[in-house]
């Protein structure tokens, strides 16, 4: 049935923009949910619902008293009469129907437009199957009838769409005051995250050009006669150092020759086949030469050599250890090597306490370059966070704003420009 599907469509209207502040928009919102129409439109429907059922009674009444012409075929009487007991029933049931709901709200007019549309179907079925027998016998009536049925669809559909209507509005406003509440926030953590990127670029700043200082210091101060007195420092000291390097071999060396004999004194020693007088100073021979006294050097020399047949050497081992431990006791070598040795260390210990005391200010300059560095690279991952998380709200915060200019467009079906700005 056609009247059944009929649905009545309106016509967007393009007016003038509308310059709408975000603070502004949730209590536009509200304004305009209560100022929607909805009532007034749906008290419209309702008095020509109304109408109509006034109009369908009356018929429904006129039906059901009405007498069938006396010249009625008797067959088409009893089915005719018959079927005027089952429309009456029907047309009364949906009459009852009709009538609207003391509320005027959308779950009201819902539950309404839902019982209608049941009871429609139910009254066209019924109505369909038995209107020829009783159009037969009350053709005007049934006419009226017809009539009356049409004006309720038609109605019916209007309550469709001023219901349907009335949801699409109202979900584009919860819509959009979800998106107001979400893009207030938004922009409010846009405003905290740019405070801390700027106050991050200013403590930047100052870092980088605390750092750029400290190098200038240091430039100078390796320019000037202090810088140029350190680096004479430093170029002593590793001279020293190779000096000291080189003495340490040096003893190494002379005691190379005497390795196996020393090894095995000690041995003899330590088995009790030997009485050894200077025991531990062999040890310290063999592991640490320097820090032997000189006047045990030539002692523990001595007594080595007076035990040298005894420890089980080849001849021309033992004969040229008897040579080296000649050479060393005659020569003095261990003990001088053992002086400059000391001389040395105690050389470079005195370089290294005027360089500690001549490099002092530009130590002190590398280290708060090097902490400044630091924290130059700890804040510039914290600013690079901080940018990229403003970045994706940034982006996030603009896709909300266009969806929420769309959702108010189509509220008002006007264009909607939105004024973001917070008072700055």
């Amino acid at each position: 049935m056609k009247w059944l599907k009929n649905i009545f469509k309106g016509k967007e209207a393009k007016g003038e923009t509308i310059i709408l502040r975000l603070p502004e928009i949730e209590s536009w919102l509200m304004e305009r949910q209560k100022n929607s129409g909805f009532e007034d439109n749906l008290q419209k429907i309702y008095r020509h619902i109304e109408e109509v059922a006034g109009e369908l009674t009356i018929d429904v009444k006129s039906l059901s008293s009405a007498q069938p012409n006396e010249a009625t075929p008797p067959k088409l009487l009893r089915a005719g009469l018959a079927a005027r007991g089952e429309i009456v029933k029907q047309m009364e049931s949906l009459t009852e129907k009709l009538i609207p709901p003391r509320q005027r709200d959308i779950e009201s007019a819902a539950a309404h437009h839902w019982t209608l549309v049941k009871g429609l179907e139910r009254t066209v079925t019924t109505y369909g199957k038995a209107q020829r027998y009783v159009a037969a016998l009350f053709p005007k009536i049934v006419e009226s009838i017809n009539s009356d049925m049409t004006l309720v669809s038609r109605q019916l559909v209007e309550l469709e769409k001023e219901i349907d209507k009335q949801r699409k509005e109202l979900e584009e406003i919860w819509y959009s005051k979800e998106l107001v509440a979400g893009l207030s926030e938004e922009l409010s953590s846009i405003d905290e995250l740019e405070r801390r990127v700027k106050e991050y670029e200013e403590k930047l700043a100052v870092i980088l050009a605390a750092s750029s200082a400290r190098e200038t210091e240091l430039k100078v101060l390796a320019a000037s006669d202090e810088g140029k007195r350190t680096v004479e420092l430093k170029k002593n000291l590793e001279e020293k150092r190779e000096e000291l390097a080189q003495a340490k071999d040096e003893m190494v060396d002379l005691i190379a020759p005497l390795t196996k004999a020393l090894s095995r004194i000690m041995k003899q020693g330590s088995s009790d086949r030997l009485n050894l007088q200077h025991g531990d100073v062999f040890m310290q021979l063999s592991k640490s030469p320097s820090k032997v006294q000189d006047l045990d050097v030539s002692s523990s020399l001595e007594e080595l050599r007076s035990h040298l047949a005894s420890l089980g050497l080849k001849d021309r081992k033992k004969e040229k250890t008897l040579d080296h431990i000649d050479h060393l006791l005659s020569k003095k070598s261990l003990q001088k090597a053992k002086s400059r040795r000391v001389a040395l260390e105690d050389e470079i210990k005195g370089l290294e306490a005027h360089l500690t005391q001549s490099s002092g200010k530009a130590l002190h300059l590398r280290d708060e370059l090097n902490r400044g560095k630091k924290n130059i690279q700890s804040l510039q991952v914290v600013l690079d966070q901080i940018r990229e998380n403003l970045a994706v709200l940034k982006e996030k915060a603009s896709r909300d704003e266009s969806e929420l200019n769309e959702r108010l467009a189509k509220l008002t079906n006007k264009s909607i420009e939105i004024d973001l700005s917070r008072g700055k």
